[in-house]
């Protein structure tokens, strides 16, 4: 039987795809698995998922805040306030400003000055001031997550590391600090969200689902850095309560709030404060009722797929986030595009 040109061509076609699905595949599967950046370990959300409905609808009234300044900050993070009412905030070049409705102006810098400042590439010499808070004192504590824990003169820019990422806490180094707040006595609280991940890795960190954040604490009287938690979930925001008595802190990658005690009975243990967020949360704020506000970078479920966000599919399978951890970081860019840690 005579086999036309055509029927050769198509049968070797197929016969090349058999090759690669059956041989080269695996193997490419493989050197993947071997090589990935990452090694995270199953994690199942809770069910079912937190629907936008009630409390949780949709509305845009952020949509409707005023404005200051828009494009002359470069990713501003977090904010303090003095007594007098001025703002600051740090910036993703490691630039660090005060704010009035009329005017902004640089304090001070973390890190050097350099035209790349704001990458991801240098943002370990340029820095990036993440929480601060206004002491008693009027000066601003600080965490930059490559420099340290700081303190900066707001009259002078004269900036004092108080801990740096080197000597860390308890012969652990910092990796990843993200967030602080201070109570009433000159007690800072932060949190070291990774002890593997720096910051312009955090995507790494939300796809490896690794418990190994923490809490610190650091006495200013006494010049201690000690460990309050650790096993957490990329600890990121963290807030004192109006009666100073515990600290919630923001699990990101898992969804979740953790509350700590700081007083009475429970002194020195936590629990989950809420569970199964509808979104990844981020900075924590008091606000003047004594509630909280919680920044979520993306919500889980939106209504256009039942099964919930990416990182709810993909949870339970390890070997699932290795392979995309290692096929390209733009992909994986692409993925997890909307959380803006």
């Amino acid at each position: 039987m005579k086999i036309e040109p055509s029927s050769a061509s198509t049968n070797k076609f197929w016969t090349r795809w058999r090759v690669f699905l059956v041989v080269i595949f695996p193997v490419i599967v493989g050197l993947c698995l071997q090589l990935s950046p990452i090694d995270p370990i199953p994690y199942t959300f809770p069910r079912p998922l937190p629907r936008l409905e009630g409390g949780l609808k949709r509305n845009n009234l952020l949509q409707q805040a005023e404005r200051w300044f828009e494009g002359a900050l470069v990713g501003p993070e977090s904010f303090a306030f003095d007594k007098n009412g001025t703002i600051y905030t740090g910036t993703a070049d490691g630039k660090i400003f005060s704010i009035s409705k009329t005017k902004i102006s640089l304090i001070a810098r973390t890190g050097l000055d350099h035209p790349q400042c704001g990458s991801a590439k240098f943002e370990p010499v340029c820095g990036r001031p993440k929480g601060m808070k206004v002491g008693q004192d009027n000066k601003l504590y600080l965490v930059d997550s490559y420099k340290g824990l700081l303190r900066i003169s707001l009259d002078t820019g004269n900036i004092e590391i108080l801990v740096s990422n080197e000597e860390g806490s308890e012969g652990t180094p910092f990796r990843f600090l993200n967030s602080m707040d201070m109570s009433s006595d000159g007690l800072i609280y932060f949190t070291d969200s990774s002890s593997k991940w720096q910051r312009r890795d955090f995507r790494y960190a939300v796809l490896e689902t690794r418990p190994d954040g923490r809490v610190l604490e650091y006495n200013i009287q006494t010049g201690i850095c000690r460990t309050l938690l650790s096993g957490l979930y990329l600890a990121n925001g963290i807030s004192l309560s109006k009666e100073e008595d515990f600290l919630l802190i923001a699990e990101m990658s898992v969804a979740r709030l953790r509350r700590y005690y700081l007083k009475g009975s429970k002194a020195g243990t936590s629990d989950v404060f809420i569970d199964n967020l509808p979104g990844y949360p981020d900075n924590v704020k008091l606000n003047a009722r004594g509630n909280f506000y919680v920044g979520t970078g993306s919500v889980r479920f939106d209504g256009s797929s039942p099964l919930g966000s990416f990182l709810d599919l993909i949870g339970p399978y390890p070997n699932v986030k290795k392979f995309i951890a290692a096929i390209t970081p733009l992909i994986l860019k692409f993925f997890i595009q909307k959380i803006p840690l």
